[in-house]
């Protein structure tokens, strides 16, 4: 007995055909419709058409964020071409310098900084070589730091101790050298004379010279 054949498998081929065909028939007829329209279409005018902001609010900024691969989006930007375009001087001019100072924490970045490090690398020679003494001393108030020193030093009373103490020691010496000739001529009288029991070396007859005993 010679079996019928399934409807349901010659519907199946029906549709795959008609299919088949619709899909050629797109392959051909979408690309040549969407360039004629394209042509037709006003881009500026749609594009102006668009509220930016409206499409903005709804893109969830976040979710963009987690998705985007930052190492291959920082590989691809050229950083020496986007500061050549950037205007230092215009960003500088709309900077509130005050506002960033006091948003500054000192003494976080006081205590970063490895001032060893830097005093190392100074060249005290080279600023040395560098410095217009001239030009510096001709900054200083000489009669006024003069005036500074003596009064911490007290210059008067030292010039009153140093010559009460000279004008000390010169009487001293003057009386020591006095006594000195003093002797001498005596010892010489006696000699002449032949005087008996010259006086003993030492006396004078004169009190002791100051801060000597006799």
């Amino acid at each position: 007995m010679r079996s019928l054949p399934n409807p349901f498998d010659a519907a199946g081929r029906m549709v795959r055909y008609a299919l088949g065909t619709a899909g050629s028939v797109a392959d051909r007829v979408v690309p040549a419709v969407t360039a004629a329209v394209l042509d037709r279409l006003d881009l500026d005018g749609l594009a102006a058409r668009i509220d930016v902001n409206r499409i903005a609010d709804r893109v969830d900024v976040m979710r963009v964020a987690r998705r985007l691969d930052i190492d291959l989006v920082a590989d691809r930007v050229d950083v020496d071409r986007v500061a050549d375009r950037v205007d230092i001087e215009r960003v500088a001019a709309r900077m509130d310098v005050n506002s960033v100072a006091a948003r500054l924490d000192a003494d976080t970045v006081a205590a970063r900084i490895d001032v060893d490090r830097i005093a190392a690398r100074i060249d005290v020679d080279r600023i040395a070589a560098r410095l217009d003494v001239d030009a510096v001393i001709d900054r200083i108030d000489l009669v006024a730091l003069t005036r500074a020193v003596l009064e911490e030093i007290d210059l008067g009373r030292i010039v009153r101790d140093t010559s009460g103490g000279m004008a000390e020691e010169t009487v001293d010496a003057l009386r020591l050298s006095s006594a000195r000739a003093d002797r001498m001529v005596d010892r010489v009288t006696d000699r002449l004379l032949h005087r008996p029991g010259a006086a003993p070396k030492g006396t004078d007859g004169l009190a002791p010279p100051h801060g000597q005993t006799p």
